[in-house]
């Protein structure tokens, strides 16, 4: 979908349609926050779901809040230094990376609770409200991160153009 809406984008663009406008600070600071409590909230469903990712491989859960950590320090950098398209594209590659962590954690939760319950066992209430849990926290995270990438396109766009008036009036 995204590679889609990229190709659409730039597409018309090359075709010489109106560009799309450079995003505000002001937008980028409001996504970059929401970008932050969308990673609070995949951290905390992590946490939740650490003691039952943890019978599985502890590396699990250690592996996807490293993310968490690597997306607020993308997320301050941005707040503090501006946007660049560098950290924007940091930001969405870890957005897109805590998605899948998320929906991968879920898919090895419920691929351990079925193994219980073949065997005769009570579905755990603990590991399916986990399973919620991480499912919600990366659509979160693939919601943001689509709404990141469109901004960083309209940016790397205007920058693009201005770097090429830059080179041209050089000429």
């Amino acid at each position: 979908m995204k590679t889609l809406l990229a190709v659409l984008l730039l597409g018309a663009i090359a075709c010489g349609q109106a560009s799309p406008s450079m995003p505000s600070r002001e937008e980028i600071s409001e996504l970059v926050n929401k970008a932050n409590e969308k990673t609070v909230a995949y951290e905390e469903a992590v946490w939740n779901a650490k003691p039952h990712l943890d019978k599985i491989n502890p590396q699990f859960a250690k592996d996807y809040l490293e993310a968490g950590a690597t997306a607020h320090t993308l997320i301050q950098s941005i707040q503090k230094n501006g946007p660049s398209a560098y950290g924007l594209v940091g930001l969405l590659a870890t957005l897109d990376e805590m998605s899948l962590n998320a929906a991968s954690g879920s898919v090895q939760l419920l691929r351990t609770d079925e193994e219980h319950v073949v065997k005769g066992a009570s579905p755990d209430v603990g590991v399916l409200g986990s399973v919620i849990v991480l499912g919600n926290a990366s659509t979160a995270c693939t919601d943001i991160s689509e709404l990141i990438m469109h901004a960083t396109l309209r940016f790397v766009d205007a920058e693009e153009r201005a770097l090429g008036k830059l080179l041209d009036s050089q000429k």
